[in-house]
């Protein structure tokens, strides 16, 4: 017995796009079939030029770190940009979640708050808390994020390389995925105390303040303690077409390996930088515009795993300052990265719509020990679906925008492609422009274990 039947052109793995039906069933894909087959339910009829894309896979999200935002506020932005998963990182203020005490507190406010799904990253501290590895991944930790840059002594901090390899064995030996924020602290410290004694603290200072090597040093080492532990490692927010690059390396010596990079770095250059200050600072920095272009040949090309927003709801008030050094990192993007990929991939760079899809949905999904039941419109996976009008044009307007932040680095862009409809395990969580889920609706998805090695 059906509840749903979903009637329209739906994107089926590859980005095939077939005409038919899709029949949903306690919140599963139970059925796919032809127009008119599927009977004796409730019916949404997806309008003409309308597609039924997969429900997007964000891998990297901060809930917890901006004040006032939180899981609710941020899965609210989630729902209303075609995303319905998110995998929450663990650098909470006050407190990272990197004890078993702190991952069961997190997953029951995941349970109480979330309008979509959640997976939720572990932490490590930077010592004495191997032992808390464990116990976190058997409570279902999707991922453990480690930082080889500390933004913060408690709540983000760097964990020194003696530890993460201790750290890393482990997790190869549990099975459990590694994912590294891969920039050098010594270097960016050391140039950014030169610049602050030179007086700079204009906006290009924070990006020469982290160039490309320490980026790509930090990924180097990153893989080859990968490599040396046998541990499954995914490099976060990669800028640089060098990272990639050491990333097919160490494919080819035979690390598993993988890389995403973000929003930001595929629609936004250092130009933006310049322009917009502190509301465009983001660790990695915006990088020149060739590599941007790089990213978008790389991604074209099969070679870039995931794209992720590293969404943070910061407030106006810790992003808009005249020294660089003291604005907070991050911005907020879970309600503008479909549409702004959309529009800057497909109909701008003619990017195939299922290499666009690989990199939102299906890709993030595998990596994290959701496929099957995330990032496909696949009979048996959860009815996660987007429906999207792939030819309207608009311009984002930050006042009229869900997230709380009440700002967008995306402020006055056209872009082409809209999310009109949100179904998160076949229940509407976003239509006619207004989040409809109710908090504590969205559920804790923990990676079933044996598709962890895709």
């Amino acid at each position: 017995m059906l509840d749903l039947v979903v009637r329209g052109r739906f994107a089926v793995p590859g980005g095939h796009i077939e005409d038919g039906e899709i029949g949903i069933a306690q919140g599963r894909i139970a059925a796919l079939a032809g127009p008119g087959e599927l009977t004796g339910a409730e019916r949404i009829e997806v309008p003409a030029g309308q597609l039924v894309l997969p429900g997007h896979v964000d891998a990297h999200v901060h809930t917890g770190s901006a004040p006032g935002e939180g899981v609710q506020r941020a899965t609210a932005a989630a729902a209303a940009g075609g995303v319905t998963t998110i995998v929450d990182m663990p650098y909470d203020d006050p407190e990272p979640v990197n004890t078993l005490a702190r991952f069961q507190r997190k997953v029951a406010l995941v349970e109480a708050e979330a309008l979509v799904d959640v997976a939720l990253y572990a932490t490590i501290a930077p010592s004495g808390g191997l032992a808390e590895i464990e116990p976190m991944h058997a409570a279902g930790a999707a991922a453990f994020k480690v930082s080889t840059f500390e933004t913060h002594a408690v709540r983000f901090p760097r964990v020194p390389d003696g530890e993460l390899l201790l750290a890393m064995a482990i997790c190869a030996r549990l099975g459990a995925l590694v994912c590294l924020h891969p920039e050098n602290d010594d270097i960016v410290r050391r140039l950014s105390e030169q610049l602050a004694a030179e007086g700079r603290s204009d906006p290009m200072a924070h990006a020469d303040a982290r160039p490309p090597v320490a980026e790509s040093e930090a990924i180097g080492r990153a893989l080859e303690l990968g490599l040396a532990t046998g541990c499954r490692t995914h490099l976060c927010h990669v800028s640089i077409e060098r990272g990639f690059a050491l990333v097919a390396r160490a494919l080819a010596d035979g690390t598993d390996a993988s890389a995403e990079t973000c929003t930001h770095y595929l629609v936004m250059d250092e130009d933006d930088l310049r322009r917009l200050g502190g509301r465009a600072k983001i660790n990695p920095p915006l990088r020149p515009r060739a590599q941007q272009d790089a990213l978008w040949r790389l991604l074209d090309a099969g070679l870039v795993d995931q794209v992720t927003s590293d969404h943070v709801g910061w407030p106006r008030e810790l992003k808009d300052t005249q020294d660089i050094f003291a604005a907070r990192s991050g911005v907020p993007g879970l309600e503008t990265t479909l549409p702004l990929l959309y529009s800057e991939g497909v109909v701008r760079r003619g990017v195939p719509l299922g290499t666009l899809l690989r990199v939102l949905c299906s890709g993030p999904a595998a990596r994290y020990g959701l496929a099957g039941r995330k990032g496909a419109i696949v009979q048996g996976a959860d009815a996660d679906l987007v429906l999207f009008d792939p030819e309207e044009r608009w311009r984002i307007d930050e006042s009229e925008l869900v997230c709380s932040a009440g700002w967008s680095p995306y402020h006055g862009r056209d872009v082409t492609g809209r999310v009109k409809r949100v179904l998160v395990r076949g229940g509407t969580v976003f239509a006619d422009g207004e989040v409809r889920a109710r908090a504590g609706s969205g559920r804790v998805v923990r990676p079933a274990r044996e598709t962890e090695a895709g």
